[in-house]
């Protein structure tokens, strides 16, 4: 398979060096706005795994140089801005090519399924949102609604934590610009069938796995909240929400520049010039040197929960992935493993013949789970399931009132 990966940033340098460390990947163009970044990226690969990833600079607003580009390969994986996912997808179109990115933030996503019977008549494939959140919790919850009947209830969470020692004062494992998205949107989730714009998350307490642990964690618009409650609509689902946990210190930063305005993506003028906060925010995170001698220990725990009924009775599955970094890849935080290399994975599952959809789709909808699984416990990414009944009853809310302290309280 030969493969375009658009974005050499804090997830692309993760999508490449899975794809190059595929024996299965024989050709891997990495293209990025700046060359350079895109040539160590291509370097470090090619010094590990053989000169498979070949480097070039690359605008994605041109369209037509995007499709001269990407014209020949089997596959684009975008990783760049979500801003960019309908015309990276528009030009794969055109050049005949299958799609993969790590998500549209609800907003995008719901704009990208409407080129699905355009991806259908070229006979292609685009999944949109194949990622970590969205990707595989969307893969999670899959997994559960296939053992149920009927299905209720779907809620994702992404819990976090840091222990790295680094001289960076800040540091993030996705796209800043996405998180201070994140930040600034009203959370939209599906409640009691259908979409509904919350004025603001109150946050609840989450028990995830350790290390991470209990996390006060909060609503926001996502990726999954795109796809998913449409293609479970017709299982019966009625319900579908994201949360999001970070360490206490590290949502104190966020808060603090999102209060200030560096969130914003609204033009302002500083000596004459008009800039975007936003970006500001970011070239200033870029410009910070790396720290050759940080030691990576972060780790993200993915939660998804789904609720339903198999044969009468109400069933609760929980699944969850402690995602760490790797030896195999030191460079990279866990976040970057899971988050960039679910992708490649899915890539992998393509070349095999194991995915043969044709359309726009989230990854629910065509990734066979298990095989999707198998493939990230190669990188160290292990799924846990726990199936939760009621024996004698279906009283859910009768239960859940005795681990009340006051139970008869509302």
């Amino acid at each position: 398979m030969r493969v375009v990966v658009v974005g050499a940033g804090l997830q692309g340098i993760a999508t490449a060096m899975d794809l190059a460390w595929n024996k299965n990947m024989t050709e891997i163009l990495l293209a990025d706005y700046e060359y350079e970044r895109a040539k160590r990226v291509a370097d470090l690969c090619n010094q590990r795994y053989g000169n498979k990833v070949k480097a070039v600079q690359c605008d994605v607003s041109q369209f037509d140089k995007l499709v001269d580009l990407i014209s020949g390969y089997n596959l684009v994986i975008n990783v760049v801005n979500y801003y960019f996912n309908v015309q990276v997808m528009k030009a794969c179109l055109k050049a005949k090519i299958n799609y993969m990115d790590l998500g549209g933030l609800y907003v995008e996503s719901i704009k990208q399924l409407k080129l699905h019977d355009d991806f259908v008549k070229e006979g292609l494939l685009a999944i949109t949102g194949i990622g970590g959140c969205a990707g595989v919790t969307n893969v999670c919850a899959a997994w559960a609604v296939n053992r149920l009947d009927t299905v209720e209830d779907i809620h994702f969470y992404c819990g976090s934590n840091d222990w790295s020692n680094s001289s960076k004062p800040f540091e993030v494992s996705y796209a800043i610009e996405t998180i201070m998205d994140e930040l600034r949107m009203k959370p939209i989730q599906f409640i009691d069938g259908e979409f509904k714009e919350l004025e603001k998350s109150e946050g609840k307490l989450v028990h995830y796995s350790e290390p991470v642990g209990p996390q006060m964690s909060y609503m926001i618009t996502h990726s999954e909240l795109g796809t998913v409650p449409l293609s479970f609509k017709d299982r019966g689902l009625r319900n579908c929400t994201f949360s999001i946990g970070f360490p206490e210190e590290m949502r104190a930063k966020l808060e603090f520049l999102h209060s200030i305005g560096f969130s914003s993506k609204d033009l302002v003028i500083v000596d004459g010039a008009e800039v975007k906060p936003v970006r500001v925010l970011k070239k200033l995170l870029d410009m910070m040197p790396d720290d050759p001698n940080a030691d990576i220990n972060d780790c993200d725990v993915i939660k998804t929960v789904v609720i339903g009924y198999k044969d009468d009775q109400k069933v609760e599955y929980t699944l969850e992935a402690v995602c760490r970094p790797v030896k195999a890849w030191p460079e990279l935080m866990g976040a970057q493993v899971y988050i960039g290399g679910a992708s490649a994975w899915t890539a992998e599952l393509l070349r095999r013949g194991q995915i043969t959809a044709k359309g726009v789709h989230g990854p629910e909808m065509v990734i066979p789970p298990e095989e999707f699984f198998k493939e990230a416990a190669k990188r160290e990414i292990y799924i846990t399931a726990n199936k939760k009944f009621l024996i004698g009853s279906n009283d859910w809310e009768a239960m859940e009132r005795k681990k009340k302290i006051n139970q008869w309280n509302d």
